[in-house]
């Protein structure tokens, strides 16, 4: 549960918006002077309120939009000056409803035009003596704090015809992939391990070339990161070399006909080769397998624990008298 504060409100008072990302708030109000008001904002400021739901003006309930009542409804004796009455007000993707708890039905229910509506404030209107509110506030909600991963770094296992343990999947071809690195033509380079066959492939040339002996990559602390061309995100994992330079090569992945199939990466090639049937293809946009531990650039933790439940914010203003609610 969250927390309930109470506040009193008085005409000609300083605003106190607060936030309910869930766009929903439940609350109670005693009094019987005047009515009730709820104003609704997509940003802080008295300005910015463009929807007003009011409780018992005149007997009536309902909501006004744009500075124009929508919708109202007869709601008289629906406050009291000595009990508390308890509601609850959505405004959920574009419809506005106000309840009160214990009745089925809700008071209205309206259509309304602006959809990201997330701050309130709540005060009275017409009022000789003042409202007491009792305001639901959203509980306490802290964003998990991840501990960097401990092992898991990438390491290379000989392939011995069984798949060995932490093998990381790098794609999908009617089955799991895996990924894998042979010697060829006096490179090392990586490819795509394909369990039901036993083998490995490699992509050199133009074409797909069979191996047997082989390496798998295995490990758990690493991630994939969407990049082209040449570009080569920090961290990004070195796993292999060209036959010239050397050049240093690393392992992407590509979208292929509704597969995804690990590959090799040549930064001066700015494409990810694999292979595919019994050819070589590339692709310019690709993923690139990336460890989070090697560069102070990139991190394998959310940033740090914050705490989000509302915000309240108070804004000084001459009288609610400037402000035309449509009283007529």
């Amino acid at each position: 549960m969250g927390e309930i504060i109470e506040i009193s409100t008085t005409r000609n008072q300083q605003r106190r918006f607060y936030k309910f990302t869930s766009k929903c708030v439940i609350f109670s109000i005693k009094g019987n002077s005047g009515y009730a008001m709820i104003g609704l904002a997509d940003q802080i400021g008295f300005f910015n309120i463009d929807h007003w739901v009011f409780i018992d003006r005149n007997g009536e309930s309902g909501v006004c939009e744009f500075n124009e009542i929508i919708v109202k409804t007869p709601t008289p004796g629906i406050l009291e000056e000595e009990k508390y009455h308890k509601f609850c007000l959505t405004w959920y993707g574009s419809k506005v409803e106000l309840n009160k708890f214990g009745e089925s039905e809700p008071i209205f229910s309206k259509e309304i035009k602006k959809k990201n509506l997330k701050f309130a404030t709540f005060f009275g209107r017409n009022q000789n003596n003042t409202l007491q509110w009792k305001l639901l506030l959203p509980p306490c909600i802290e964003r998990p704090c991840l501990k960097p991963i401990i092992g898991g770094k990438p390491y290379w296992v000989p392939y011995d015809g069984e798949l060995p343990y932490g093998a990381i999947i790098g794609g999908f071809e009617n089955e799991f992939l895996y990924i894998m690195r042979a010697p060829h033509v006096g490179s090392l380079t990586p490819g795509k391990f394909v369990p039901s066959m036993k083998c490995g492939f490699v992509g050199w040339g133009g074409y797909s070339h069979l191996k047997t002996e082989f390496e798998i990559l295995c490990a758990h602390d690493c991630v994939w990161v969407p990049t082209k061309e040449s570009v080569i995100p920090a961290g990004a994992i070195a796993v292999g070399y060209t036959e010239y330079g050397p050049e240093t090569m690393y392992i992407g992945r590509v979208k292929q006909d509704g597969h995804v199939i690990p590959g090799k990466v040549a930064p001066t090639h700015c494409v990810c080769y694999f292979a595919y049937g019994d050819q070589e293809a590339y692709e310019i946009y690709y993923d690139i397998l990336v460890a989070p531990y090697s560069s102070p650039r990139c991190s394998n933790t959310l940033e740090p624990p914050f705490k989000e439940r509302y915000e309240f914010y108070e804004e000084k203003y001459r009288s609610d008298d400037e402000y035309d609610y449509d009283d007529d």
